[in-house]
């Protein structure tokens, strides 16, 4: 048992020392799979705050808006519960518009039940970070 503990954490420190070597793992890439993983969580804070409203932010009403938003992460989270919850959030592409602030993420999701899901996150970069983008 002992062993089998040891190999298990080797096998995780060696993922964790390869994954920080070379390019890193795309900053892109990582917002998006930290933005469904804050979805599947039911973190409303957290996903709001890794998503850009762009003139919406400017809304009077922007404050109701997040808020909606927040309700709407909260209710995801928990069907994604009922479903098992998330087993796994892949990145299978990134794919950059000329500028490099703005990418299109390809993710692959499975839930612990096994369902598979593959679609797009439009990302945006704003003061440096990237977003998930609002449109």
């Amino acid at each position: 048992m002992l062993k089998k503990m040891m190999g298990f954490m080797f096998l995780a420190v060696a993922m964790m020392t390869l994954s920080a070597c070379g390019d890193k793992q795309d900053e892109a890439g990582k917002a998006a799979v930290e933005f469904i993983e804050a979805v599947a969580s039911g973190d409303g804070d957290k996903a709001v705050s890794l998503m850009y409203f762009g003139d919406l932010e400017k809304d009077p009403m922007a404050e109701q808006i997040t808020g909606k938003f927040k309700m709407i992460v909260a209710e995801a989270g928990k069907k994604i519960k009922e479903q098992g919850g998330l087993g796994k959030v892949e990145v299978a592409k990134v794919e950059y518009s000329e500028d490099k602030n703005k990418a299109v993420v390809t993710l692959k999701t499975v839930l612990k039940n096994g369902e598979e899901k593959t679609e797009n996150q439009n990302m945006i970069k704003v003061d440096g970070k990237w977003k998930v983008e609002v449109k």
